[in-house]
């Protein structure tokens, strides 16, 4: 069982994030941007090849992902919002992604079996997505591209929900009372 760390919310000046081992040490490059279509993030080496490339196929409220490796596509994704909470699933790989995405908590399977978990963890410099991995490494760069998608992606969705929130105030009572002030004055 290995940890790995994706910064929360990367810097969204520079496009770039380095993925840390559990020493902290540097071990993947995670670049790029995506919202509109044909945008790309890319999972490099510290030496700079391309492991693997996540392409946005579509643009909308559930967007449609590409995952290639350098020679082929390997699998594509798509947000599925249902009853029973988050899903995603990873197709071609047989994947299930379950959990909740806005706070980053959630678990990849394939079929039954658990191959990694995700949760936020405080580090002295920031939060962090700790990327728990409980099978083989093969498909790791694959799972960290999948975490920054949904790390993302729960930013724009935490934004949007934050302005949801606002209160709402209906434009004539804005209205009386600065009508009732100028009466005043």
């Amino acid at each position: 069982m290995d940890k790995y760390y994706l910064r929360h919310h990367r810097s969204q000046d520079d496009g770039i994030n380095i993925v840390f081992d559990q020493n902290f040490q540097a071990v993947y490059l995670v670049a790029g941007r995506l919202g509109k279509k044909d945008d790309q993030l890319t999972v490099q080496s510290m030496s700079g090849e391309v492991l693997v490339r996540l392409r946005q196929l579509s643009y909308g409220l559930i967007p449609r992902f590409e995952i290639s490796s350098p020679t082929e596509t390997v699998a594509s994704l798509n947000f599925h919002l249902g009853y029973f909470g988050d899903l995603i699933f990873v197709h071609q790989l047989n994947w299930m992604i379950s959990g909740n995405f806005l706070t980053n908590h959630y678990v990849t399977y394939h079929l039954t079996k658990r191959l990694l978990s995700v949760k936020p963890e405080l580090r002295p410099d920031g939060l962090y997505n700790q990327l728990t991995v409980l099978e083989s490494n093969d498909d790791l760069p694959i799972h960290i591209a999948i975490a920054a998608l949904l790390d993302l992606w729960s930013l724009k969705t935490n934004k949007i929900n934050l302005a949801l929130q606002r209160p709402f105030v209906p434009l004539n009572s804005y209205y009386n009372n600065f009508f009732e002030e100028s009466n005043r004055g």
